[in-house]
């Protein structure tokens, strides 16, 4: 059995926690999946993956092997190319970035990054996943206003600002806070995590400190673009990035409100030194980096 293909399933089976999903993504059957993965345990004579009828996890020594084995297909895919006459970058890119980042930035240029690089497939992740990193599995990450991850390379886009927004019709039915402590008398939509669940705290900037206030929220929502669009809809007032909600803003959708208060937050692109070291990876950290319009105000 090809042991190259056993390790790209071997990968395909741990990023996506499913020997099914795996299945799908290398367009095998399941059997042929498991076989290979089987295998691969025989020849290693180790266990790599626990399995359950709800849950494909990783054991110790699985966990170990994923890294490797990454490297081992990067490296086969840049031989390849090396070899290629005329050949140009290719290969899978995982990429990680908050839903309302997602949305509003780079959805509208994967058709310039599909004409640029056809044959680099991107898997594009956009969830909003709180505080916690979870980088398992993604060979870029973008994070908003969190600690860098250590050994990891960053490149720290600009600064936005978090602001407070509201609709035309919301204001004209509610009025317009004038101060932070009037935000207690306002219908207020938070955006809610696993991490907290009740709602997130809003930053603000008073007398050249941070302060955070929480207010009793109308709604939670896990997404920030539902949250987005239920300020736009006249629901209550939200706090969302200026970059991500400028357009609503410039259109007059969305007014932005106590701006002496308003915090800024940094927007980072961060890939292991390693991840990187792959051509195909670096390219797509570039064009996030570069060929984005990161404009915020």
């Amino acid at each position: 059995m090809d042991r190259l293909t056993a390790m790209e399933v071997f990968v395909a089976v741990a990023e996506t926690g499913s020997f099914t999903k795996a299945a799908a993504r290398m367009r095998m059957s399941i059997p042929m999946t498991t076989l290979h993965v089987s295998r691969l345990e025989e020849r290693l004579g180790v266990r790599l993956f626990n399995r359950t009828t709800r849950r494909v996890d990783l054991t110790q020594e699985g966990t170990r092997l994923l890294e490797p084995a990454r490297e081992l297909i990067g490296g086969y895919a840049s031989a390849e190319r090396a070899v290629r006459p005329g050949g140009g970058l290719q290969g899978r890119v995982r990429v990680d970035a908050p839903a309302s980042i997602g949305h509003a930035c780079i959805l509208p240029r994967l058709a310039e990054f599909q004409a640029e690089f056809p044959d680099i497939v991107l898997d594009l992740t956009l969830g909003d996943r709180g505080t916690v990193f979870r980088i398992d599995g993604f060979d870029i990450v973008m994070r908003v206003g969190e600690a860098p991850i250590s050994g990891w390379v960053m490149h720290q886009l600009r600064e936005t600002r978090q602001l407070c927004l509201a609709s035309p019709r919301y204001l004209a039915q509610y009025g317009t806070p004038q101060t932070l402590d009037e935000l207690a008398g306002h219908r207020c939509l938070l955006y809610a995590s696993v991490e907290v669940p009740g709602g997130s705290p809003w930053r603000f900037r008073e007398d050249g400190k941070s302060i955070r206030i929480r207010p009793a929220p109308a709604f939670t929502f896990n997404d920030g673009v539902a949250l987005q669009s239920a300020a736009r809809d006249g629901i209550g007032i939200a706090q969302q990035l200026e970059m991500v909600a400028r357009d609503d803003m410039r259109n007059d959708r969305l007014v932005p409100l106590l701006l002496p208060w308003a915090a800024t937050v940094r927007t980072t692109l961060m890939a292991s030194k390693e991840r990187l070291a792959l051509p195909h990876v670096a390219a797509v950290m570039d064009f996030l980096a570069t060929r984005i319009d990161w404009q915020l105000g």
